[in-house]
């Protein structure tokens, strides 16, 4: 064990060798007295503890040290011999969000360990460093699944127009699918004529979550050309596709949907009746009122509410909505 010339630190270093998981929680409390580049060693240490409260405590003790001290220390541990020191000095540079961390961590891309390479393209996502962008850019052929998602959140926090190729590549053929999740998702920050089709073919992914977050990014992109697919996703074999393609129905303006937003009204899934009223009031067309109308009668209150906010709004876009 390493010798401490602080007393403080000392007495730290010996209590966090406890069998107690108590004590040792509390001597991580006490490196708040001595929050200086000596006490980082002693902190990665409880990062790795064992016990769960031990490593939340060492969480929040981070934020009491200085970060330059914390980022020159924990560049250093992401070379350390033991996985779990690395492990938590990835973790804890990422939660720092320093920039000047940038350089050091774009060289500790070297490192062969999967959890090791995530943490740190997770902190240069935050950081949007445009240097990260080869690195990353590479790693989405990595054979670990978590680097390749953080990978993918690198070039989608860059937002370029260069990286499209890329990521909708991922979004169509990752054998993963929250790395297609997560490459479908960042594709938002394009124009709808540059990535519909691939959000589109999505919407047809093996994976409900894909084709929740591909319904989603073409909504929020009001993709008018995705209305079709849209529409069809109504009739998907799982509730949330189907609440998720009723909510970018409305966001879409998709006139169309109304017949297929009607199908939803006596679903006995209540979210998915709500979500299915609102979007007729987005729509605010006169094609919807009988579904608004017996969503009047629903024997859920929050669906009676909406059914009323649709009647109100469809009648401030001039529909005739005489009960």
């Amino acid at each position: 064990m390493t010798e401490y010339s602080d007393p403080i630190l000392a007495s730290i270093a010996q209590r966090l060798q406890d069998t107690d998981p108590g004590i040792r929680r509390v001597a991580v409390m006490d490196l708040v007295d001595s929050v200086d580049e000596a006490g980082v060693e002693l902190l990665l240490q409880a990062l790795s503890d064992e016990d769960e409260m031990v490593r939340l405590e060492a969480a929040r003790v981070i934020d009491e040290f200085d970060p330059a001290d914390m980022m020159d220390a924990l560049v250093d541990a992401l070379n350390a011999p033991d996985r779990n020191v690395r492990n938590a000095a990835a973790k804890a540079l990422a939660d720092l969000k320093d920039p000047d961390a940038a350089p050091a961590l774009i060289a500790a891309l070297k490192s062969d360990d999967a959890f090791v390479l995530a943490s740190i393209l997770r902190s240069l996502k935050q950081l949007c460093i445009q240097d990260a962008r080869p690195y990353a850019i590479e790693l989405l052929g990595h054979d670990d699944a978590g680097v390749r998602r953080e990978a993918v959140g690198v070039l989608g926090y860059l937002q370029e127009i260069e990286n499209l190729p890329q990521l909708k590549a991922v979004a169509k053929s990752d054998a993963d699918p929250e790395v297609r999740r997560s490459a479908v998702g960042a594709l938002v920050y394009a124009t709808p004529d540059k990535v519909a089709d691939t959000l589109i073919a999505a919407v047809s992914d093996d994976h409900w979550q894909v084709r929740c977050e591909a319904i989603r990014s073409l909504g929020r992109l009001k993709a008018k050309d995705a209305k079709g697919a849209l529409i069809q996703a109504i009739g998907d074999k799982r509730w949330q596709v189907q609440e998720k393609a009723a909510e970018a129905i409305g966001m879409v303006g998709a006139i169309e949907g109304i017949p297929a937003l009607g199908t939803c009204i006596d679903n006995p899934i209540s979210n998915l009746r709500k979500t299915a009223v609102a979007a007729l009031g987005e729509l605010a067309h006169e094609d919807g009122l009988p579904f608004i109308r017996r969503a009047l009668e629903d024997n859920d209150p929050d669906v009676r509410k909406l059914a009323r906010w649709a009647l109100e709004r469809t009648a401030s876009q001039g529909a005739n909505t005489t009960p």
